[in-house]
């Protein structure tokens, strides 16, 4: 709540508008059902036109689990560099990224309640992943055209391809966190991932 007050007016509204359209399609979902859902329900609830609607959400999916386009912060893009556990890294930055993909005031969201209702749209938050490693792969080639000393041995291999096989395999230990559950919070995310990425790298070092 502090953070949301310490927001500039206009900010503070578009927080204050996609949380209400989110809680009123969540709360409806949870009341009702997911067939029981529209657009214009939600709308009427949340007391705004469908056009505005879709100023904040493309489906009523997205406005149900509170979903929106990924980005990386410019803090997060400037302090992301290329370590020698870069597996671990990205893991990292994949997670920060996705959840980027939760807009509004996060302590008022109940995501949570409905995917521990309705499960079946966990798929629907892990499509959002594809758009997440679009963005990370990006980042982390740029990183490493950057780093000769960690590319040393793999010059014959494009950066774009040594990016996307992390990505990809940090995105497997993400997805598996997510699929094992859905903690509300952040640092249990966290660990989550930590635990699912110590267990691929231990399976990927057996199986090799």
């Amino acid at each position: 709540m502090t953070e949301l007050l310490s927001m500039p007016l206009r900010e503070r509204k578009r927080v204050e508008t996609w949380t209400a359209i989110h809680n009123a399609a969540a709360g409806m979902a949870l009341d009702k059902g997911l067939q029981a859902v529209t657009i214009e329900a939600i709308a009427e609830q949340a007391n705004i036109s469908a056009r505005t609607f879709f100023n904040y959400f493309s489906t009523k999916e997205d406005a149900i689990l509170g979903l929106q386009e990924p980005s990386i912060a410019d803090h997060i893009r400037s302090e992301f560099a290329i370590t020698e556990s870069l597996l671990d890294s990205v893991s990292t930055l994949l997670l920060t990224v996705a959840q980027s993909t939760f807009g509004g005031d996060r302590a008022t969201s109940r995501r949570f309640e409905v995917l521990e209702q309705y499960p079946e749209l966990v798929q629907r938050r892990i499509s959002y992943i594809s758009k997440v490693e679009t963005l990370v792969t990006a980042l982390v080639e740029e990183r490493l055209e950057e780093s000769a000393e960690w590319r040393a041995g793999m010059e014959d291999v494009p950066p774009r391809e040594i990016a996307l096989v992390m990505v990809l395999t940090a995105s497997a230990a993400l997805r598996f966190a997510m699929k094992q559950g859905t903690p509300s919070e952040t640092v249990a995310q966290f660990d989550a991932l930590d635990r699912a990425a110590t267990l691929f790298q231990r399976t990927l070092r057996k199986a090799l």
